[in-house]
Parts: structure tokens; C-alpha cells; sequence
């Protein structure tokens, strides 16, 4: 095997990926400004929004549980390459239309493509980065999804100036030009000698889907993240509806956005260090605690102030769990199912993405938003409370998973 050139100890294959994210989360705002839209454009009910919103949610879940299990079956170009051209495809859609319905089902199919290349992406990552290296992989990759959600909003804030419909073609536009440095970029992992999966066996597909539906360790963490993720999506859902209500603007909201991702860019890498030394559970553990506090200050916010002040917090929180949560799924899927196991992973990002709206629109209309951060709260405390607890099957079922690679080797 020709040996490969390294960056920051990581080879050119990942940093080509790399930079893909990159440019791709730099023009990914449409789903963050998707409520203020509907709202504000389109003239919908806040109800009626939060069902339009959810449907991008449910359309994800597809994407996520196919485009894992295929990336296994059928390499990670295919599953990649589909989503990005079919979601900028289904973006010009719903860029036209003004129906609900319509909207609902135009968001449903833009959710499941724009969701086809999450899980193929990261396990491809785990199949060129040497396991003691995926963490750093991991965060180095949430950091370009991080400065990529710092810059969108600003640009996404000057189109919506023009015209709210620049916003859906200048995305699907980045989507357009990302698929095609992809297109170049992974001709050379077709002859990357690795654990990376080429075509496999008929029936390795059920057999993959049968291993991660029975191991319980990873099933258990993914419904602790579940919840996470639940209160996660409330930034892009509930907070500007409920800052609406308070009557703060669209500018208030994507300045608490651009500091989110700013924060993000300045400190992960810095934080890179410290997570190596710590190890993952007490990372997660931690950044859930400090979260929970954050959604607690939120709780007595009523200005931009208050409300700024919980950003920086729960921010602080995420710094490791999202990187964090990644590497811990990918240090617990076997090599032959990694792509299975992020796809199922992932639809557990994806059922929040559908639910979160759903959750925080009912809350706010029928009990106003303190008691939807006071319930994110409470729901924070227990998943902090389940990480600690399962620490000690987490830890096996990633050291099984590592001895188990070794024996093939």
C-alpha cells in the first residue's frame, strides 16, 4: 500500500472529506431559518409550522436508515453523491411552493436525501483514521460544521434582505459544487487498501441490522443521546419562535446563532487536548451537565442578554458532545457495520429533527417558552445522570469491538 501523506496526523483522505463539510455546512442555513420563512414569508400558523417544519425531520429518518446499511453494502461515493445532487434538487422545490401540504412533502423528500450522506461520511472517516486518531478526526470535523453554521447565517441574513428565495439557490447551489469536488475527490479512495468497505455479500446487510438492534450498550446510548438531541433542536425551533413572542427580530436570533458557532470555532480545537486526556464518557458527562445549566438560565431569560448568556453556556456544553458522541459510535461498531450503526445513530438525529418542533411548537402555544426550557432542563439532568450510569457497558462494548478488529487483522 502506497503510503499516504499526512496533515495533522490525518491523511489527505480526510482532509479532503474534510473540506467538503467545509464548504458544504458554509451554505447550510436553510433548515435554521426555516420556521422564521414559513412564518414571516408565507404567513403560516406557528402550529401549522411546526408539522411543515417536522416533516424535514421524518423525510431524514429514511434517508439516515438507508443511507448507513447501503454504504455498507455499496462503498460511501454512492450513498454521498445521491443525497447532495437529490437534496439540492428537492430545495429548488420547495423553494416555489406556498401550499402547507405541499411544503410538508417537498421538505419530507429534501430531509431524506440531504440525510443519505450523514452516516456514510462518518463511517467512512472511522475507515481511514486509525482508531486512536478518530477523536481528533471527529472533533476536526465538527469544528468545519461549526465555523460552516457561524458564517451561514450572516450570509443567509444578507440574502433574506434580497429575496427569501436566494437563500434556497444559493444552498443548492454550494450543494451542486460540493458533490462535484467530491466526484474528483473519491476516485482515489476506490483503491484505498483499507478496512473500508467495498460491495458485500447478499445477506450482510441483515446481518448488520440484526447485530445492532441486539447490542444493547450502543442501543442504550442512542436513547440517552435521543434526548440530547430533543432539547439540541430546540435552538433552530422553539428559540426563535419563543424570542419571537418576546418580541426580539431575526436579527437577535442570528447573532445568538453566529456566537453558537463562533464559540465553537474558537474553542474546539483548543479543547482537542484536554478531551484526550479526560476520555470520552467524562467528556460527554460534563458537556450534558454544563448544557443543563445553560437551559436552566434560559428558563428566567426575557431579553437578548438572558438569552445570550445561555447560549455561551450550553455551548461550552457542546463543544465535546457532539465529536465526542460520534467517535464513541463509531468506537462500538464493528468494521463491517459502521456504516449501519451511524445510519442508526444518525435516524436518532433525525427522529429529534422531526419531534423537536413538533415538542417545543405545542409547549410554547399552550404553556409559553420558560416552561419549555424548564422541561428541556429536567430532561437534560436525567440524560447526564444515564451517561455516568452506563459508563461501564459502554466502555466494554468498545473495548469487544476493538479486540474483535484486531483478531481480523
Amino acid at each position: 500500500m502506497k503510503k499516504q501523506r499526512m496533515i495533522f496526523g490525518l491523511s489527505l483522505l480526510y482532509w479532503g472529506l474534510w473540506l467538503a463539510i467545509l464548504i458544504l455546512w458554509m451554505g447550510r442555513f436553510v433548515t435554521s431559518f426555516l420556521s422564521i420563512y414559513l412564518v414571516s414569508a408565507l404567513r403560516l400558523d406557528e402550529g401549522v409550522v411546526g408539522t411543515v417544519v417536522a416533516m424535514y425531520g421524518f423525510g431524514a429518518i429514511i434517508g439516515c436508515l438507508f443511507g448507513g446499511a447501503l454504504s455498507d453494502r455499496f462503498g460511501r461515493q454512492s450513498m454521498i453523491i445521491i443525497g447532495e445532487i437529490g437534496a439540492a434538487a428537492a430545495l429548488l422545490v420547495v423553494s416555489v411552493l406556498v401550499d402547507p401540504v405541499a411544503l410538508g412533502a417537498a421538505l419530507f423528500v429534501y430531509g431524506a436525501f440531504a440525510s443519505l450522506p450523514s452516516p456514510a461520511i462518518a463511517a467512512y472517516i472511522a475507515d481511514v483514521v486509525p482508531p486512536k486518531r478518530q477523536q481528533r478526526a471527529y472533533v476536526l470535523q465538527s469544528w468545519a460544521i461549526n465555523f460552516g453554521y457561524a458564517i451561514g447565517p450572516i450570509v443567509a441574513n444578507q440574502l433574506i434582505k434580497i429575496s427569501y428565495s436566494l437563500m434556497f439557490y444559493v444552498e443548492a447551489a454550494v450543494m451542486i459544487a460540493v458533490t462535484i469536488l467530491l466526484i474528483v475527490f473519491f476516485r482515489e479512495v476506490r483503491h484505498l487498501t483499507t478496512s473500508a468497505p467495498a460491495a458485500r455479500p447478499e445477506g450482510a446487510m441483515s446481518r448488520n441490522w440484526r447485530r445492532v438492534l441486539t447490542d444493547t450498550p450502543f442501543l442504550g446510548f442512542s436513547l440517552l443521546m435521543f434526548g440530547y438531541f430533543l432539547v439540541y433542536f430546540q435552538s433552530t425551533s422553539g428559540l426563535p419562535i419563543a424570542m419571537t413572542d418576546l418580541g426580539l427580530g431575526l436579527g437577535d436570533y442570528s447573532v445568538l446563532l453566529t456566537i453558537n458557532g463562533g464559540m465553537l470555532c474558537l474553542l474546539q480545537i483548543p479543547a482537542m487536548k484536554l478531551f484526550a486526556r479526560m476520555g470520552n464518557s467524562r467528556v460527554l458527562v460534563m458537556g450534558l451537565a454544563v448544557t443543563a445549566i445553560g437551559y436552566a438560565v434560559q428558563a428566567v431569560a426575557h431579553s437578548w442578554g438572558g438569552f445570550a448568556i445561555a447560549v455561551v453556556l450550553w455551548t461550552l456544553g457542546e463543544l465535546g458532545t457532539f465529536p465526542i458522541a460520534t467517535t464513541t459510535v463509531a468506537a462500538m461498531a464493528p468494521a463491517t457495520a459502521r456504516g449501519t450503526y451511524q445510519g442508526v445513530y444518525n435516524v436518532v438525529w433525525s427522529v429529534s429533527i422531526a419531534l423537536a418542533p413538533l415538542i417545543g411548537g405545542w409547549v410554547i402555544g399552550g404553556f409559553g417558552g420558560r416552561m419549555l426550557w424548564i422541561a428541556c432542563t429536567v430532561v437534560l439532568v436525567g440524560v447526564t445522570v444515564g451517561l455516568r450510569v452506563t459508563k461501564g457497558s459502554r466502555d466494554a462494548a468498545m473495548a469487544a469491538a476493538m479486540g474483535a478488529e484486531d483478531d481480523s487483522q
